[in-house]
């Protein structure tokens, strides 16, 4: 009976050993990490190293491809501020979407009037003008006690753009009655309580009366004038001088 026990007992061991391929299981070797890179994975090509692209080097525009994307100059282009610059209706709006406006001049009204309540004093002595400039709601009212201003624009540092009135049933606050006769190279006198300057002429064109755009902002110091043209409802005449 003991011996029939330990032939089975034998033959238990051998089986066990023929399950196990008759060896010791050896220790597990420490797990590897697999050293490959995403693009051997993918089946792509490594990128070069001038391609390589950190967030230090800031926006990147993508290359096209051959699915109609736009070009990498399109992109260029379109991003850029002109890109989504359009025409306003109002001189209110002429700069609103100037995405540069930051680096323009402009100085505000209270910045530059006069106790009086005047907004700044026009000189013009070629044709023998000296008169007072307003800014209310209302252009037309200001423009019946002296030149108006058009509140978008700046009221010393910049662009500053006045409009005045060539004729009236009376003659009397027809301040600009005599813009037509001036030239390039002549000169205007603005002061406000900021200071006084002296403007040369640089420009003297007939514009559509819907064209604002003369009233955009500006890095340099100027004077915009704008008057109507007789007889010519649609049309306005422009005189613009720069600081000497």
């Amino acid at each position: 009976m003991k011996k029939h026990l330990i032939f089975l007992l034998a033959a238990a061991m051998c089986l066990l050993l023929a399950a196990c391929g008759g060896e010791t299981p050896a220790e597990p070797d420490e797990l590897q990490t697999p050293q490959y890179s995403i693009a051997e994975e993918l089946d792509l090509p490594e990128p070069e190293a001038s391609e390589i692209h950190t967030s230090q080097d800031g926006v990147k525009l993508i290359a096209p491809d051959d699915k109609g994307e736009n070009t990498e100059q399109e992109a260029a282009e379109s991003a850029s501020p002109s890109a989504f610059y359009m025409s306003a209706v109002t001189p209110e709006l002429v700069w609103e979407n100037d995405a540069v406006v930051t680096y323009n001049a402009f100085t505000l009204p209270e910045k530059a009037a006069f106790d009086n309540g005047s907004l700044g004093v026009l000189t013009i002595s070629k044709i023998g003008l000296s008169v007072n400039v307003y800014e209310s709601n209302d252009q037309m009212e200001d423009m019946n006690k002296g030149a108006a201003h058009f509140k978008s624009t700046s009221a010393w540092d910049g662009n500053i753009a006045l409009s005045a009135h060539n004729a009236t049933t009376t003659g009397y606050g027809a301040y600009f009655k005599d813009l037509y006769k001036l030239a390039v190279g002549d000169t205007i006198t603005y002061a406000t309580a900021l200071g006084e300057r002296e403007y040369r002429i640089t420009t003297i064109k007939t514009i559509n009366d819907d064209d604002w755009s003369y009233l955009s902002r500006t890095a340099d110091n100027r004077l915009t004038l704008i008057t109507c043209v007789n007889n010519n409802g649609s049309k306005r005449l422009l005189v613009q001088a720069s600081h000497v």
